[in-house]
């Protein structure tokens, strides 16, 4: 999984460069088995400079798995927490994403044995002319 940061009214520090690559490189895990061209932008910032209290800094991550895009988007009063929580719906995006392909997978076996299922009641008829 290739992973973009992008820092929007910060300095990126060393140290929460390393604890994005930490938290959101787990996610790294969940996507491997894909087969398909994984890659994750993600943009941390102050949202305002003229705020000092509050929910003032935000996290967002788009990840495009092929054609597919999962987002996420959260504002928290740390710059870690906002991280976490864009995380945790991202591993939420990407279970259902699995599910979703996974449904659709079986539904088309489904149907594809049901149609070359042969009914009980066919008889065989061998030709006694061997």
């Amino acid at each position: 999984m290739q992973l973009i940061v992008k820092a929007t009214n910060i300095n990126l520090t060393p140290s929460i460069s390393e604890y994005l690559e930490t938290t959101l490189g787990s996610l790294d895990k969940l996507v491997q088995n894909m087969g398909e061209a994984v890659e994750m932008r993600v943009e941390v910032g102050r949202s305002t400079f003229h705020h000092k209290k509050g929910e003032v800094f935000f996290a967002e991550a788009n990840l495009s798995i092929g054609k597919t895009l999962l987002r996420s988007k959260t504002e928290s009063f740390s710059i870690q927490s906002a991280i976490d929580d864009v995380r945790d719906e991202l591993r939420n995006e990407i279970y259902k994403f699995k599910g979703k392909k996974e449904t659709v997978f079986r539904r088309g076996a489904r149907s594809v044995a049901k149609m070359l299922k042969l009914s009980p009641l066919a008889r065989f008829r061998w030709n006694k002319r061997r």
